[in-house]
């Protein structure tokens, strides 16, 4: 639903090529999230989908290192209230703090 989204935006705003930085995550399923998108992008003549592999060439450490050097939030979850529960479940049974929405960044908290 999201690809379709933002597959009608880009043609809506004259955007050629479409992409998503959901496959840098080693959690995610590269093939489906391409597969998506391309299938999006099918609904809209003149939108494209780029199947970018972002995990090549140490993508997903320089994401890490990007995201540290720019304070970028730091999501311990995959965003959906099921994973944040289930998180939080297994981070109390291990003596862990649970996670505070928003509250998590790479080099520093809000104040």
């Amino acid at each position: 639903m999201r690809f379709v989204k933002t597959a009608e935006y880009a043609a809506q705003n004259g955007f050629k090529v479409f992409t998503s930085s959901l496959g840098i995550s080693r959690w995610k399923n590269m093939h489906q999230i391409n597969d998506c998108g391309t299938k999006a992008a099918t609904l809209y003549p003149g939108t494209k989908y780029w199947t970018y592999n972002w995990r090549k060439e140490g993508g997903g450490a320089r994401m890490y290192d990007i995201a540290k050097r720019e304070e970028f939030y730091k999501q311990e979850y995959c965003g959906c209230i099921y994973s944040l529960r289930d998180t939080n479940d297994w981070r109390t049974k291990n003596g862990r703090e649970e996670i505070k929405i928003g509250e998590e960044f790479y080099e520093e908290k809000l104040n």
